[in-house]
């Protein structure tokens, strides 16, 4: 396990010495010196007093804009010099005699002066420019970082990320969880905390004052709009320039509030889960409570009359008595069927076992299945002579369209026609289902296949639970598919459920 004094300091962003740019800067003066006396000593015949000077002049000129004020002042000298010993009369000497000579020295130190002062004022604007730049865009960059951080951990890995590189140096950060600080993000490899950056960090999060360890961590408290949201430390003891603190500044804002943003969503998603979950529970008792009742009521009712008048009781009515404990049983199987389906959905646990299946010969087990029940409702079937075979499991297939078949029976009136449609297209297989009801409400179609919604007033065939439908659209879906509802379809009546298969790639074999 890693531990913080496992870890060495990140190196520090390198700089560029200063001294450094200034000798090469003195030298390359000197050189343009050098070169200003070669070319006046092999043209000393063609050029006159003031051209030589001009030289000179220019000599001085180039080492104050590109080098800066100090080659600019050493390069006058230098120039100044070398044109009163080897070009002025007395030659070899550097007594002045002309007070014209004096002033040439004036004008190569006032020139070196004002253009090596404005050389070195635009040179100092354009790196502060560029400075400026450089934070601009690593601003943005964690802007945008953090901004589509879905989770406070991963706005905390990409503020100890930026923060890091802002500074030059290793930075974690720290996540209040219960009544202590994690290790939310930090180098790669870091594990742990010392105790004595634990301690630490739990000061600067108690006081909203940074702290330090003897680990070298300098922690800092996560200030948000509303409360503190974390702690980030950085590694090492050395000040940050004033470029990296403004920098740092900014970005721990940023981070900030991201991680407070992410809390927030969070803590939304946890209510809207709690909400929805409650609105779940609800609805499940409400339904229990009133849709198991009815069967159970019955199966109560015709037991206890078998078991009270069982001697009395003709064999027809015993018979009908038992038929309706046997149709309460079955009601009641359905129902508790449909609650383990959807629990299945729910906790993930579906897998379809998918294999070729004929879609007609699914139809036609679910229709064989419903044949009884159906009450006086005719099918009316419409399968293309030929279709191809799609990869899904056939035992859930059968049961989607059954309980849509069942939905649309129990909204169908009695004698109704509901048509069973099997088609195909270039890359799918379709199955319709129409029946003719009293279709849906157009503000209730995109709910249509939400858990426990009914029409207001359903027939007695009708007072399911309510998770019919959302059943057959989990487990399309799952293997798959798709599913829609659409309603009216004819004379303002009527609901058609669609279900999209797609049909399975052809493998490389064959292709051949």
């Amino acid at each position: 396990m890693a531990t913080d004094s496992n870890l060495t300091d990140a190196p520090p962003v390198p700089r560029r010495r200063a001294w450094t740019g200034d000798v090469a800067g003195y030298g390359a003066s000197a050189i343009l010196v050098a070169a200003a006396n070669l070319i006046a000593h092999l043209a000393a015949d063609q050029l006159t007093g003031a051209n030589l000077a001009m030289l000179f002049l220019a000599s001085v000129l180039l080492s104050a804009f590109w080098f800066g004020l100090g080659p600019a002042l050493l390069a006058a000298c230098a120039a100044a010099l070398s044109y009163n010993f080897f070009f002025l009369v007395p030659r070899l000497s550097f007594r002045i005699e002309r007070p014209a000579d004096l002033l040439t020295f004036v004008v190569f130190f006032a020139v070196a002066t004002s253009t090596g002062w404005l050389a070195a004022r635009v040179r100092a604007q354009a790196r502060s420019a560029a400075r400026r730049a450089r934070e601009l865009a690593a601003l943005l960059e964690a802007s945008r970082g953090l901004s589509a951080a879905a989770s406070p951990d991963e706005a905390a890995r990409i503020l100890a990320q930026q923060a890091g590189l802002a500074a030059g140096r290793a930075a974690i950060v720290l996540l209040p969880e219960a009544d202590a600080l994690r290790l939310a993000a930090g180098p790669e490899g870091l594990t742990e905390l010392a105790d004595t950056t634990r301690i630490a960090a739990r000061q600067a999060w108690e006081t909203g004052a940074g702290s330090a360890d003897q680990a070298g961590w300098s922690l800092r408290p996560l200030q948000g709009l509303r409360e503190r949201v974390g702690v980030i430390g950085l590694r090492g003891a050395s000040p940050l320039s004033p470029e990296q603190e403004g920098l740092l500044t900014a970005l721990l804002h940023q981070g900030a509030v991201a991680l407070e943003r992410a809390n927030l969503a969070a803590a939304a998603a946890e209510v809207d889960a709690l909400r929805k979950a409650d609105h779940l529970r609800s609805a499940l008792l409400n339904s229990i409570s009133h849709d198991f009742r009815t069967p159970l009521a019955t199966v109560l009712g015709a037991s206890t009359t078998l078991l009270d008048y069982e001697a009395s009781l003709k064999p027809g009515v015993r018979r009908d008595l038992l038929q309706s404990i046997a149709e309460a049983a079955r009601r009641l199987n359905r129902y508790v069927g449909d609650l383990l389906d959807m629990s299945r959905l729910e906790g993930g646990a579906l897998t379809p076992r998918r294999e070729l299946t004929d879609v007609r010969a699914v139809l036609a087990s679910a229709l064989a299945r419903l044949e009884a029940g159906l009450e006086g409702r005719r099918i009316t079937r419409d399968f293309a002579p030929q279709l191809s075979p799609v990869s899904a499991d056939p035992m859930l297939l059968e049961q989607a369209v059954l309980n849509i078949i069942e939905n649309a029976a129990a909204y169908s009136p009695p004698g109704a026609s509901i048509e069973l449609a099997a088609h195909e297209d270039m890359g799918h297989v379709l199955i319709s289902i129409e029946d003719q009801g009293p279709g849906i409400p157009p503000e209730g179609l995109d709910k249509v296949f939400d858990r426990f919604r009914r029409l207001e007033q359903p027939t007695d065939r009708g007072r399911g639970l309510g998770l019919g439908l959302s059943i057959a659209k989990g487990f399309v879906e799952a293997m798959g598919g798709r599913i829609a509802a659409t309603s009216p379809v004819a004379e303002g009546r009527g609901t058609r459920i669609l279900i999209v298969l797609p049909k399975p790639h052809p493998t490389p074999r064959a292709l051949l």
